[in-house]
């Protein structure tokens, strides 16, 4: 079976030899994967990355992104399929970089 593969990689070299850079879609993955183990982080870890999924949606769906709740119940579920991988994307597009930026700086996860 192979793993889903979104549009665009999530994760690109950053500017530095050892950093990554992050898409929006990324971040929404791995703030569910956080959200989703509770074993694996602190409940401030777990207010965070809850914080940012709940923006995010609320920011998509204010663009017009209808499918924020079947999103919202998939990501909680945690397990990253194809479908979740482009309701993800469709999601982020529809929400904005700028918001999504400005959403991950005020969810504590900057």
């Amino acid at each position: 079976m192979t793993k889903p593969r979104p549009k665009h990689p999530m994760f690109t070299p950053g500017v530095t030899d050892d950093s990554l850079s992050c898409t929006p879609t990324g971040v929404l993955l791995i703030a569910a994967d956080t959200a989703g183990n509770p074993s694996e982080t602190t409940p401030e870890g777990i207010r965070n990355a809850t914080s940012y999924i709940d923006a995010a949606l609320s920011a998509a769906r204010t663009s017009g992104y209808t499918q924020g709740d079947i999103l919202h119940t998939l990501l909680a579920r945690n397990q990253i399929t194809r479908r979740v991988i482009k309701m993800a994307e469709t999601d982020c597009d529809a929400a904005g970089n700028e918001a999504l930026r400005e959403i991950f700086i005020r969810s504590g996860l900057a």
